[in-house]
């Protein structure tokens, strides 16, 4: 996507970017993990209803639980890879400085979106699992699928932190 539009995916440098970068690629990693296992239970399931009218039960809770886990543990690596989606309908007239630094800025803005989601989401997972809310169809506990929401965006709040360093130290040495 980034090179697509010129953007430039700069490598991580330091350790701390290469420790955030190999963070980011393992957890999407893990995520691709998840969405083979879903697909392969889809795959189980549907042929099951159809040629044995057994399907695997709860098929529908658990592509819900595991396709909101694997989106957001993609979310870290696509901010790192500068993979997100650009509006740039009304910055086209702008020059690269201006870009950079409304790039930086918005790197900023989800990096402290992230926390504040982040926090929300573990809040809300204690609560669920105090409250002992369950699935409906095999009463999975539904705090589980939280398990890993909540450290993917804390990583993905560090990753837009060093997107917009990386974006700042860009905008200065040009």
């Amino acid at each position: 996507m980034a090179e697509a539009l010129d953007i430039p995916v700069v490598p991580a440098t330091g350790w701390v970017g290469r420790t955030i970068e190999q963070a980011c690629s393992l957890m999407a990693m893990l995520a691709g993990a998840m969405f083979c296992a879903e697909a392969i239970m889809s795959v189980v399931s549907v042929v099951g209803r159809a040629a044995f009218d057994t399907p695997v039960q709860g098929d529908y809770e658990l592509v819900q639980m595991l396709s909101a886990m694997g989106i957001a543990m993609c979310l870290p690596y696509c901010q790192l890879k500068k993979g997100h989606v650009f509006v740039d309908f009304f910055t086209l007239w702008a020059p690269a400085g201006l870009k950079r630094v409304l790039d930086a800025l918005a790197s900023l803005l989800l990096a402290l979106c992230a926390f504040l989601l982040t926090w929300r989401i573990w809040e809300g997972m204690l609560e669920m699992r105090e409250y002992g809310e369950t699935s409906m169809v095999i009463a999975l506990p539904v705090w589980w699928g939280y398990i890993p929401v909540a450290p993917a965006f804390a990583l993905l709040g560090l990753a837009a932190l060093y997107t917009f360093t990386q974006t700042l130290n860009d905008e200065v040495t040009q």
